[in-house]
């Protein structure tokens, strides 16, 4: 594909505010989210959750504090959380958690999405990586690679989140470049939609796999309870069909065309415009 400007980034910020803003999806889901910095407030969901908080007072180097984006109930309980550290290079992602009764809503990859789409907005980084013992094909939708131990820098395995990591842990890696070829198990989030038919909120995440020219996702989002796409690529554009199943029962399906367009950091957008429509669908590659 070729790669050309396709717009200037905002200048780096926390994520609260942006992520809020741009994440209707889980607003949808009855969930709120905030930034917070304090270990405290996510240690009971992590430990519930069989995932060790990070020493922070093993933390050394140039790696920042860490943070952790939160999706809180009306309660005031916390149904995720995602933790993460940076330095100039890179992120180490780290404690990821979903309570119980919010497993198989979506809410996991959708706050994943939001912290990685919103963390390369605010700085971008060539690779993010992180350990874990049970979740490698969940990450491996989001392009994370496995990767041996001793082809990681030394500054990143002295990080807690690999020099105290539980044994059976393996290490991935999500590259920003060179870019990989393809779509194949790349993940989207949709940063707006302002065409005459749309209704998936901003924050949805779209999982892509793609076989030769043949290229396939799934997304949801209320009120779309179940939705897939499926089209083909040549070049620059994806030629594509898609229907979706509402919540209220009721069936959807259309058809379009994409122009694939690379952000200077490596990612992709997708980019929908409908003719003379003046509405406009933009998926930004997490």
């Amino acid at each position: 594909m070729k790669q050309h400007r396709a717009g200037t980034l905002p200048a780096r910020r926390r994520l609260g505010r942006k992520a809020v803003t741009r994440n209707r999806h889980i607003a949808s889901l009855g969930f709120r989210l905030e930034e917070t910095r304090s270990i405290d407030k996510v240690r009971p969901l992590l430990r519930a959750s069989g995932v060790e908080p990070l020493r922070e007072a093993a933390q050394a180097g140039p790696w920042e504090p860490s943070t952790y984006l939160v999706s809180c109930t009306a309660a005031g309980g916390i149904s995720a959380c995602v933790g993460w550290t940076r330095s100039d290079e890179c992120i180490v992602l780290h404690s990821l958690a979903v309570a119980s009764p919010s497993r198989g809503s979506g809410i996991g990859a959708s706050l994943l999405a939001t912290v990685l789409g919103e963390a390369m907005d605010d700085k971008p980084v060539e690779a993010i990586y992180l350990t874990t013992r049970s979740a490698k094909r969940f990450f491996a939708d989001f392009s994370f690679e496995l990767v041996e131990p001793d082809t990681i820098p030394y500054g990143v395995r002295a990080h807690p989140a690999f020099a105290h990591a539980p044994s059976g842990s393996f290490p991935m890696v999500r590259r920003y470049k060179p870019q990989q070829p393809g779509l194949d198990q790349c993940a989207f989030r949709l940063i707006h939609n302002t065409t005459d038919k749309a209704t998936l909120p901003p924050g949805s995440v779209f999982l892509f796999r793609q076989s030769g020219s043949t290229l396939e996702a799934q997304y949801r989002g209320t009120p779309v309870k179940r939705g897939h796409l499926i089209g083909a690529i040549k070049g620059e554009q994806i030629t594509f069909r898609w229907h979706q199943a509402l919540e209220n029962g009721e069936l959807a399906s259309g058809s379009g065309k994409i122009i694939v367009s690379e952000l200077d950091d490596g990612r992709r957008e997708l980019r929908e415009k409908l003719g003379q429509d003046p509405g406009e669908l933009l998926l930004r590659e997490v």
